[in-house]
C-alpha cells in the first residue's frame, strides 16, 4: 500500500503513528483548553512546558551567546563589508559626477541638484 508513495511499509507506519500521536496531543490540548474549571486558577490557559522552554530560550538567547570565529566572520561579512562597499560605491559615484560637473561636461539643465 505504501509503495505508491515511494516509501517502505515501515516508514509509512511510522508516519502514521506520528500523525496519530500529534492528533491525540491536539485533542488533549483542546480538551484542557476548553475546560472552564480546570485552569481557572492559572488565568485560564494551559501551561505547556515545551512552549515555555521555547519562549525562555528565545528570551535568553543573547545571554547565552558566545562569540567565536564563525559568528565574528558572519557579523563582519554580513554587516561591516556591505556598509563599507555601499559607502565606497556612493562616494565613487558622487566623485565622478562632481568631476564631470566641474569639467563642464554636464549642462546645467541636466544636473540632478540645481537651484532653479
Amino acid at each position: 500500500m505504501a509503495e505508491k508513495y515511494g516509501i517502505s511499509d515501515g516508514q509509512f507506519k511510522l508516519i502514521q503513528k506520528q500523525a496519530e500521536r500529534r492528533a491525540e496531543m491536539r485533542r488533549e490540548f483542546l480538551k484542557q483548553r476548553t475546560n472552564p474549571w480546570k485552569h481557572a486558577d492559572q488565568a485560564g490557559y494551559v501551561f505547556d512546558t515545551a512552549h515555555q522552554r521555547f519562549i525562555s530560550m528565545k528570551v535568553t538567547h543573547f545571554d547565552r551567546f558566545e562569540a567565536n570565529r564563525k559568528t565574528s566572520l558572519f557579523g563582519f561579512f554580513a554587516i561591516v563589508v556591505p556598509m563599507i562597499s555601499y559607502g565606497y560605491l556612493v562616494w565613487n559615484e558622487r566623485n565622478k559626477r562632481e568631476q564631470k560637473i566641474r569639467a563642464g561636461e554636464v549642462p546645467y539643465k541636466d544636473r540632478i541638484f540645481k537651484l532653479c
